[in-house]
């Protein structure tokens, strides 16, 4: 069966990263919707004309919208797609997930901005039976799923430490790291936020120490978007360590050796690359939405979870301002 999928957001994430890309895969939700056999790409919406035009010629979509609502209305579609600034994520969503034709959202992060947003549309999702899917697209590719996999095996041992480094805000980039470290690690339980580069505005770079339930320590160092994008992450492990270097591109598997230097010394050898499994997250993550709404299942990535990663991020904000420890509740 193919579902009737439509998106709001014709920018980057939502068409034009297919255009954009050097790299093969499938870089945007319309990509996704095209490739995926159990979706139709029926209908797109963007304030902006000619980008929205730019998104219908380049996937052969028609109908075409400026208002979300009078889309959601004439063409009806299962699933949506939200491909909007962060700051629109709420009301979008609450509208798509209330309306009675969808099934299905497939959004993209963060939930909303504050807390009592992003629970009650997981609490939406949950009354209207609706399913809620987040596009944390580390969770949907495939050479994470088997990190986790590893270290749910023991492949690391007990895990001591993680670190890491990304740019460009707290709650829109940082988010990521934090939902992956849950993915990997386990729950959050207390953060440190500090304003180290001093930025302003609502959703500053902030430099994050965390500790995890399960122990280990984590420190995440936020950098200059303007120089560079930069998303990595290294675990530490008793047994051995997982490095995340090109930004999820290349994960590094090091394993425990006798070192030469002798007198029992023992050291890290490199002894795998593992290919992240990047250019498949998207269409991945379309397939297994598609899939929730056939089998009842839940999704890879769901409004719960990333209503986590958010609780770590606005606790982030609260403790720079503060300089008080945040506790994460609910994790």
């Amino acid at each position: 069966m193919s579902y009737r999928a439509a998106l709001i957001g014709c920018g980057l994430i939502g068409s034009e990263f297919s255009d954009t890309a050097t790299l093969p895969g499938v870089w945007s939700h319309a990509a996704a919707y095209a490739a995926c056999p159990d979706t139709e790409l029926v209908a797109i919406c963007d304030p902006d004309d000619a980008r929205l035009d730019r998104c219908g010629e380049r996937w052969n979509v028609a109908a075409r919208y400026s208002d979300f609502a009078q889309m959601l209305d004439a063409q009806r579609p299962e699933i949506v797609s939200i491909c909007t600034p962060d700051h629109t994520h709420y009301a979008l969503i609450r509208t798509a997930l209330e309306h009675p034709a969808v099934r299905a959202v497939l959004a993209e992060k963060p939930l909303a901005l504050n807390l009592e947003q992003a629970d009650e549309l997981v609490k939406i999702a949950a009354a209207r039976r609706v399913i809620l899917a987040v596009n944390y697209s580390r969770r949907y590719a495939p050479g994470f799923v088997r990190l986790r996999e590893m270290i749910a095996a023991g492949a690391l041992g007990a895990i001591q430490a993680v670190s890491g480094f990304y740019t460009k805000g707290t709650l829109h980039n940082g988010s990521h790291w934090f939902d992956l470290a849950n993915f990997l690690i386990g729950p959050t339980s207390q953060v440190i936020g500090i304003n180290r580069r001093g930025e302003t505005g609502e959703d500053p770079t902030l430099d994050v120490m965390l500790e995890f339930e399960c122990g280990a320590a984590g420190y995440l160092h936020g950098c200059d978007a303007a120089a560079y994008a930069l998303f990595e992450m290294d675990i530490v492990g008793s047994r051995g360590r997982a490095r995340i270097v090109d930004s999820g591109f290349v994960i590094e598997i090091y394993g425990v050796e006798a070192s030469p230097f002798g007198a029992g010394y023992r050291k890290l050898v490199l002894q795998e690359n593992i290919d992240g499994g990047l250019p498949q997250a998207m269409l991945r993550a379309v397939e297994d939405t598609a899939r929730c709404i056939s089998d009842g299942g839940i999704p890879k990535c769901a409004g719960a979870d990333a209503l986590q990663a958010l609780k770590i991020g606005l606790a982030a904000h609260r403790s720079a301002q503060t300089g008080q420890t945040e506790w994460i509740r609910g994790s």
